[in-house]
């Protein structure tokens, strides 16, 4: 009888496993704020500004991207305030309207940031969202001085496109 019952909970465990084995990982965007200015001050920038947790090693930081409002978005990464992390801002038409690509690199071993991002056991994690005023739940305003801004909804989960574990090339 001990037996069977310690097949039903290795079968239970097993079973566990393969559920957690397969669990999406996600990046979740929290609250995003966009701003672009009214350009009486120059310099003048446009900014992109959110919190992003990772589901798998639930590290969390703060992201931020600016760059000059009279021209486009950097198409280099930008790493957030947790290194680890990095953002670029692409296909950008306005505040509420542009594509928000999402970088997180992580040792396997400790979750942390990889001391070198190319070495065996370093994670590279990839995501990208398009953000519409629609499916980003973003409310606008516009200030006096004419500068506007925008903020989405909370929680906004972005599957993990794709994963490399090992020396990155």
């Amino acid at each position: 009888m001990l037996f069977t019952n310690t097949l039903i909970v290795l079968g239970a465990g097993a079973a566990s496993l393969a559920n957690a084995a397969t669990t999406p990982q996600y990046l979740t965007i929290g609250s995003l704020n966009s701003n672009t200015p009214s350009g009486i001050n120059v310099p003048a920038y446009d900014v992109i500004s959110f919190p992003i947790t990772d589901s798998k090693t639930k590290a969390t930081t703060t992201c931020t991207v600016n760059w000059d409002w009279t021209k486009k978005p950097s198409t280099a990464w930008t790493a957030c305030k947790d290194n680890s992390f990095s953002i670029k801002v692409s296909n950008y038409k306005s505040i509420t309207d542009f594509t928000l690509n999402m970088q997180h690199q992580y040792n396997t071993q400790t979750g942390k940031k990889c001391v070198n991002p190319n070495g065996t056991g370093c994670t590279t994690t990839l995501a990208s969202t398009t953000l519409t005023k629609a499916n980003g739940g973003f409310s606008n305003y516009c200030g006096a001085s004419g500068a506007c801004g925008a903020v989405s909804k909370k929680g906004v989960k972005v599957a993990v496109l794709s994963s490399k574990t090992g020396t990155q090339k």
